[in-house]
């Protein structure tokens, strides 16, 4: 017969399950609908976002949007600081409302052009910031799921942080690949119509999940998902909360310097100054931040290539790196997340150098899933290890956002590309795939040895 305490947990598993969906659905909504890699490269009100490493073209930065972005992610990281159980619902929710007023605010793209309307700086920082709460969010009750031993459901929601951010960038290409057919007789060009209902899908599925969590938040409060008891709240230290805010700032200068464009002064500034910030949160975060960094910038190049190729048909493409993702964030669930990440990494890297080595006539998009399955799982493992002193959202939200950035920028300028990321060039000339092998090579190494490092309290 089955007994009430049986029953309990069951009821608790199934809203946990719940939890993780509408996070996840907040994060892929968000991230993927304020994704504008499709716009013109010209348009001088673009803000800086996550997925920029990735993107067909990021375009010009306005200085006035990443204030506004910057601003935005310093108060999100300042709460975390305050309470992480207390905000991270409040971070989503906030979020997604300002996605909608940005989406609001910004020009709407006729059915009968092809031509989208030029949004505002406002608009844009908006929406970018709603856009960076919500990853805010996601890490912090990452951070909760990791503090009430349920370091799997951590890890899952950790990964989908970061397979949002390859999806965003797959859903730009998608949408700016999309050819325009003939009217049919009813005024209306599909493209722009496809767009739109991918776009207005995307928002809907990330008002629904934010609705979601605050109604389990206002059920269910009492429950570890949502709250924790207050004696064992995981904490965002102040002096990672200061690292953090830091890194979030240091887009600013960096858009003066970089006229907008993040040249090479302006990436090596949020490269180095973000490592040097993140001392102040401890030798776990820097270690962590030089780990994070290297995964990402290791996939970027191959997978950007293969995102960007306009040979390799678009919805194929869309398929193979949601593949990737999904089955990074599943590897990342198990308790030996770490051993799957270095052997993940590891096999991306060796597959590099045959690449490398062979120069076939076309990559197939296997390699796509397998480069995102790999840094979906290596950030999800690299999380979990980061939550042990409280330093995953500062680490993996704007600390990482900038070192990532700049180091992408930095390989962008050395192979000549003047992209973040390279296109179709790479494989046909492989001449730099060795750099983003060893990259991932070294990662898979360091990702095996994460579980003997001892745990550290998180500073004052």
């Amino acid at each position: 017969m089955e007994t009430s305490e049986s029953r309990a947990e069951e009821d608790f598993e199934a809203i946990r399950v719940l939890v993780i969906g509408a996070m996840v659905l907040c994060a892929v909504g968000t991230l993927g609908a304020v994704a504008k890699a499709a716009a013109p490269a010209n348009i001088p009100a673009r803000a800086p976002g996550f997925a920029d490493v990735f993107r067909i073209n990021p375009g010009v930065v306005s200085v006035s949007a990443t204030v506004v972005v910057a601003i935005v992610t310093v108060a999100g990281v300042a709460a975390l600081w305050w309470s992480v159980r207390r905000t991270w619902p409040w971070l989503l929710i906030a979020g997604v409302v300002l996605v909608l007023i940005g989406e609001s605010a910004a020009s709407p793209v006729p059915v009968t052009s092809t031509t989208p309307g030029e949004p505002s700086w406002l608009a844009q920082g908006t929406a970018t910031a709603g856009a960076h709460l919500v990853l805010l969010g996601t890490l912090g009750a990452a951070l909760m799921f990791v503090g009430i031993k349920a370091a799997g459901a951590g890890a899952v929601l950790i990964g989908a942080g970061l397979g949002a951010q390859v999806f965003g960038a797959a859903t730009d290409v998608l949408m700016a690949e999309a050819l325009p057919l003939e009217p049919g007789g009813y005024g209306y060009h599909y493209a722009p119509v496809a767009k739109s209902l991918l776009h207005i899908g995307l928002l809907l599925g990330a008002v629904g999940a934010m609705v979601l969590v605050g109604t389990l938040h206002l059920r269910y409060g009492k429950r570890p998902e949502l709250a924790g008891p207050s004696d064992a709240e995981p904490a965002v230290g102040r002096l990672q909360a200061l690292a953090g805010a830091a890194g979030a700032l240091l887009f600013i200068p960096a858009a003066i310097i970089g006229d907008g464009a993040f040249g090479v002064a302006a990436s090596g500034l949020l490269l180095v100054a973000g490592l040097a910030f993140s001392v102040l949160a401890g030798w776990r975060a820097v270690a962590g931040l030089v780990l994070a960094t290297a995964v990402v910038a290791g996939v970027s190049g191959p997978a950007g290539a293969l995102i960007q190729a306009g040979s390799i048909p678009t919805v194929s493409m869309w398929f193979w790196t949601a593949s990737g993702v999904v089955v990074g964030a599943a590897v990342a669930f198990p308790a030996w997340r770490s051993w799957s990440a270095a052997v993940g990494c590891g096999l991306c890297g060796v597959l590099l150098l045959v690449l490398m080595a062979v120069r076939p006539d076309g990559v197939p998009l296997v390699v796509l899933a397998l480069l995102t399955g790999a840094a979906t799982a290596a950030v999800a493992a690299l999380g979990v290890w980061l939550a042990r002193d409280g330093s995953l959202p500062v680490v993996l939200g704007p600390l990482a956002f900038a070192t990532i950035t700049g180091a992408c920028g930095l390989l962008a300028h050395w192979q000549g590309s003047g992209r973040r990321a390279p296109g179709e060039e790479l494989f046909r000339e492989p001449g730099h795939l060795w750099l983003y092998a060893v990259l991932l090579l070294l990662a898979g190494v360091a990702l095996a040895a994460l579980d003997r490092w001892r745990t550290t309290p998180p500073p004052a």
